[in-house]
């Protein structure tokens, strides 16, 4: 078996290197099990895309049970700068710019017992927010955002 980029995957790299300087790219392989691996198989050809908006209030963060997260979701599309930017709104309420990319991972997914891979690319954005009002669920942290229990202080 022998890990490739997958079409989508390579396609998504393509637009961020055009699109963005000097950022990392970190790449590993995971084994998983057939049930995982039949699970993972109808996932749509999207890219997994968190911001990270700063603005005067803080960073914006999405709640979710007891944690917080950064905004973000499945992108199928492209990842300029643009359809960031859209995805977020419709998401937070929040209008931002993206000032750069900071992280690129990219996780092959192999099953040898069905002798095939599947390929996922996760991207983290830094953004400053511009104008609008979070939506319900969207709240302004001061804290930096990594898996902070919603209950904490700021």
């Amino acid at each position: 078996m022998n890990c490739s980029l997958s079409e989508g995957v390579s396609e998504h790299l393509d637009v961020l290197y055009d699109e963005y300087d000097g950022f990392d790219v970190q790449q590993t392989t995971v084994g998983i099990n057939p049930d995982e691996f039949a699970a993972l198989g109808d996932r749509p050809n999207g890219a997994e895309i968190r911001v990270r908006i700063e603005g005067d209030e803080g960073v914006l963060a999405l709640t979710d049970g007891n944690e917080y997260e950064l905004p973000g979701g499945v992108v199928e599309t492209d990842l300029r700068p643009e359809t960031i930017v859209a995805v977020i709104e419709q998401q937070t309420g929040v209008q931002c710019a993206i000032d750069g990319l900071d992280r690129v991972s990219i996780v092959c997914l192999q099953c040898a017992v069905v002798d095939d891979e599947l390929w996922t690319l996760s991207a983290i954005f830094s953004a400053t927010a511009l104008d609008g009002t979070p939506e319900e669920g969207v709240v302004w942290r001061e804290a930096p955002l990594e898996s902070m229990p919603a209950g904490s202080p700021n």
